[in-house]
């Protein structure tokens, strides 16, 4: 697959394009995504596509900033959906070099 930044873009790509079933298959089977607001982690790769499902369709995401570690990457994007909310995410991913094991997300008000 190449990098764990390769998989993180990969990724992060396939939420922007809605691609539920794309962002799963670069996921570990027992993968964990933590939200910020959102009570529950989302888990496994059932949990990643509904994720996906719920996030607003009118997500527009712009790319600020990409940090490699190692295994450990974090994506900082500009999100916004018009109308309701614009913030900085970054998109903290935990990879075994191949998969994501764990996504976490921090989020920064823009306005």
């Amino acid at each position: 697959m190449g990098t764990s930044l390769d998989v993180a873009r990969s990724f992060v790509r396939a939420v922007q394009s809605r691609d539920a079933d794309a962002a799963a298959d670069l996921c570990a089977d027992d993968v964990v995504v933590t939200i910020p607001g959102v009570p529950m982690p989302f888990q496994g790769r059932d949990g990643v596509r509904q994720m996906i499902r719920m996030a607003p369709s009118e997500l527009v995401q712009s790319l600020r900033e990409e940090k490699e570690e190692g295994t450990d990457v974090r994506v900082t994007t500009l999100t916004r959906a018009p109308g309701i909310f614009a913030n900085y995410t970054t998109w903290h991913f935990e990879t075994d070099g191949e998969r994501i094991r764990r996504l976490t997300f921090e989020l920064r008000a823009a306005n």
